[in-house]
């Protein structure tokens, strides 16, 4: 039985490596050549609403504000979910932790979302639609992904 050496081995694997890497790179080329631009990439929101220099102050003072609120509850939480695992004594005291953490996150954002509506309902404005999901589910969640790691 004849053995390769690792000289051999590389300069077998060398050309279809190489023929692989081109053609994923040529393929995300092509898909952010026909992707359409996200929401955020074509400037900020006040731009493509034309609003009034009021409008755009009292946006960007409602959005700050907002954003400041939201920073300050992050920390917030986290500091308690640093506590909280940092008290975890097995498996089961993390996942809880986790999962408080989860929750605390999720109730954040609804927060937002709700803040900004009104925001923009006050300004009499179209209210932004939340991005990404378009109502579908991600996979391993709910009783299809229960037990399954999220990680």
């Amino acid at each position: 039985m004849r053995s390769l050496s690792s000289l051999s081995v590389q300069r077998w694997l060398l050309p279809p490596v190489a023929a692989a890497l081109a053609l994923a790179l040529q393929t995300g080329d092509a898909q952010a050549q026909i992707a359409p631009t996200p929401q955020g990439a074509a400037g900020p929101r006040t731009e493509r609403l034309n609003l009034t220099p009021a409008q755009s102050q009292e946006l960007f003072s409602g959005r700050k504000s907002m954003a400041l609120r939201t920073t300050s509850a992050r920390l917030t939480f986290l500091q308690q979910s640093e506590r909280c695992l940092s008290g975890a004594k097995d498996l089961d005291g993390l996942r809880s932790c986790q999962q408080q953490e989860r929750t605390a996150q999720r109730e954040l954002m609804q927060r937002n979302r709700t803040e900004v509506a009104a925001l923009y309902q006050r300004l009499g404005l179209p209210v932004p639609q939340p991005r990404g999901w378009k109502g579908q589910k991600r996979a391993g969640t709910g009783a299809e992904g229960a037990g399954k790691p999220t990680w």
